[in-house]
């Protein structure tokens, strides 16, 4: 009888999930093998897919999207951790100060972050362009070229995404038993080596967890540089969701946006099953 009731509930949530998840997933799919605009829908078969194989735009935004997980992942698995490690043994009042600092950008309008960004390093009236140009260097473009562009965009990237992150470990953190950090303090264990050879290892699973979701964000990255850089110049900043969106709502190939969707869901659930398979070998329990 409990049970039932715990079915029923989940109806509404079941509901949602079914109307704006499940059927515009499929919807997607049975789209991409068809040439679709606003006015029609033709089916076409695998032309899409074939088209991908020698679309320029495809495999520039498939090489930034993994620049941009390259940089991006390390930093979001590992920056968080270093620095929640780092507050653990200050007090309370010095945790919670720093985590909310850290958390302001992950909450602030991407609009508002942008333009502070912009003010920065944008091509001829950057703050940083002008006090380099006055030092005498070279004029650069830093929004420009994909070179000095893309490390930008991460680095904005993981300062927003860092303070959930953070978050994350901080708890996982506190829930260690104080005694295996005692004990080895006993036996003259420095703090890196507590560090390694106790904190690490505890927080197997919850490092496993945040390096899969920070996959997954690296992605699906739309947001930022579509602000920062609108992908130019000539795609090499674009991602493969902003292709999506300027095939779709820029071109009206809706069909074929599909088709670039459905591979980066692909990819997407290739390398979380991937992961999966890796944590399972391990045999780590959550």
């Amino acid at each position: 009888m409990k049970a039932g009731w715990a079915y029923i509930f989940l109806i509404p949530w079941l509901a949602v999930f079914c109307v704006f998840y499940l059927y515009p997933l499929f919807y997607g799919i049975i789209c991409s093998f068809t040439n679709s605009s606003l006015n029609k829908m033709e089916w076409i078969g695998l032309d899409n897919y074939k088209k991908l194989i020698g679309d320029y735009a495809f495999w520039t935004s498939l090489k930034s999207t993994l620049l941009y997980c390259l940089i991006c992942i390390p930093l979001n698995v590992f920056l968080p951790l270093w620095v929640a490690n780092t507050l653990h043994p200050h007090g309370r009042k010095m945790n919670i100060a720093s985590k909310l600092l850290i958390y302001l950008p992950g909450v602030t309008c991407a609009a508002a972050l942008v333009i502070g960004w912009k003010f920065v390093f944008a091509s001829n009236t950057g703050l940083l362009t002008q006090i380099l140009s006055r030092m005498g260097f070279e004029h650069i473009s830093f929004l420009d070229k994909a070179s000095t562009a893309i490390p930008i965009v991460s680095l904005m990237v993981v300062l927003c995404n860092m303070g959930t992150n953070l978050i994350i470990y901080c708890a996982a953190i506190d829930s260690l038993p104080e005694t295996y950090f005692e004990a080895a303090e006993m036996d003259g264990a420095s703090k890196r080596d507590q560090f390694w050879k106790i904190t690490f290892p505890l927080l197997n699973a919850t490092i496993v967890y945040v390096f899969i979701t920070a996959t997954i964000g690296a992605l699906q990255i739309f947001v930022f540089p579509q602000l920062m850089t609108a992908g130019g110049p000539n795609y090499t900043t674009s991602t493969l969701l902003m292709l999506v969106y300027d095939k779709a709502f820029s071109n009206n190939q809706f069909g074929y946006a599909s088709a670039i969707g459905v591979v980066l869901f692909l990819i997407t659930a290739a390398v979380a099953l991937i992961q999966f398979k890796v944590v399972s070998k391990d045999k780590i329990e959550y």
